[in-house]
């Protein structure tokens, strides 16, 4: 069940009879596990001693649902979908999410990947199960008095009325989904622009190292030109359709996701070569799982994606040791470089998903229209 939230501090400006609302009570629950990704969600990578060693991996060791463009995309459709509600005065479905999903940080304005967990659907799918409920807001009166009179004698008390608002799962994830099907013909656009931005990269690193005159690696502090957002942006503003509301917001956690899904898709590659690329995958390994927390999980802000690969960049060649009186060395632009190629093979990899959205949707809004047809067969309980 909820918790039942007694006179919350929750306050939103009205235009009308009241200056501050607060909920009081939901009378449904939840059943989903609390999660607190003000803390991060830090994401469990191998902790192997050697390459040889290590069995083949399984999609739960790289990450499986973590790193999954589906989940993302549901992730941010529900925060695109609470933020549209708060700007129509309705905060009180984006608490209802809130306390359905265990959220203990708000969700609103977590600006970070693998906040939920599971396939694409599985949230949704929940969300739509449950029953019918209502929050009992409380609305403050302008004024301690009454009919204008002694509207400013401090001893009189506070005047509050109460009155109920519905909350409908059902519509609430089918409204969702209609997000997220916008989002999705967004992103189509939006991993063009990431791909076209990842194949300069490289370019602009040898413009640069070219400028600087050859310089090693640690002593530069620029590694590549960070022309992304610039080129999203002006796609934007020759766009006729206007765009979501957090749609640069979602650029840059796609931007994100990508990097680390390519990453681990290296790192797997790596530990499948076993001896002959022992040398590059304990190097990388140990790189990522150091900084992980730091680039990827939790709350983020913007541009890690291009932070994480330029630090890699910059990195100078070091030896690795391997064995007794073994050791090789490793290289980390090369690394950049092997990841760089494999984002893009990602990045076209996750545009025909995107394209396909309408597709998925599609038992999901026939699951949908049958539960609110049954609930208008009933009377709408």
């Amino acid at each position: 069940m909820f918790p039942v939230v007694s006179k919350s501090a929750l306050l939103i400006a009205t235009t009308s009879v009241c200056i501050a609302m607060r909920v009081t009570s939901f009378s449904t629950g939840a059943n989903l596990p609390t999660r607190d990704f003000a803390a991060g969600r830090t994401l469990t990578f191998l902790s192997l001693d050697a390459a040889e060693e290590t069995p083949a991996p399984t999609p739960e060791v790289y990450g499986g649902g973590r790193l999954d463009v589906g989940n993302l995309l549901t992730q941010r459709a529900i925060q695109s979908f609470m933020f549209l509600q708060t700007e129509l005065r309705d905060p009180h479905s984006g608490k209802w999410i809130d306390d359905f999903l265990g959220m203990t940080g708000g969700l609103a304005n977590f600006h970070g990947t693998g906040a939920l967990g599971g396939s694409w659907d599985a949230v949704l799918l929940a969300m739509a199960e449950q029953p019918k409920d209502v929050v009992v807001v409380s609305a403050k009166r302008r004024g301690r008095g009454h009919g204008g009179w002694s509207k400013d004698n401090p001893y009189l008390p506070e005047r509050w009325v109460e009155f109920d608002i519905d909350i409908d799962p059902v519509s609430i994830t089918a409204r969702i989904l209609s997000v997220r099907e916008q989002i999705a013909r967004e992103w189509v656009v939006d991993l063009g622009v990431l791909v076209d931005s990842n194949a300069g990269i490289l370019d602009s690193y040898y413009e640069i190292l070219k400028e600087s005159g050859g310089d090693e690696p640690g002593l530069r502090t620029v590694a590549f030109r960070r022309d992304a957002g610039d080129m999203l942006l002006n796609r934007t503003n020759s766009a006729v359709v206007s765009s979501s509301p957090l749609r640069h917001g979602n650029f840059d956690l796609l931007h994100l996701l990508a990097t680390q899904a390519a990453t681990h898709r290296i790192l797997e590659d790596l530990m499948g070569k076993g001896e002959v690329a022992k040398v590059p995958f304990r190097w990388l390994r140990e790189f990522y799982t150091k900084r992980a927390a730091e680039y990827f999980d939790g709350d983020q802000i913007f541009g890690r994606a291009d932070d994480f690969l330029e630090e890699l960049m910059l990195k100078s060649p070091s030896s690795v040791y391997t064995g007794f009186q073994k050791a090789g060395l490793a290289d980390p632009m090369g690394l950049a470089a092997t990841i760089i190629k494999e984002r893009k093979d990602v990045l076209v990899e996750w545009q025909k998903v995107m394209l396909d959205t309408p597709s998925i949707h599609s038992d999901m809004r026939k699951a949908l229209l049958s539960k609110q047809m049954e609930a208008w067969g009933s009377g709408g309980s």
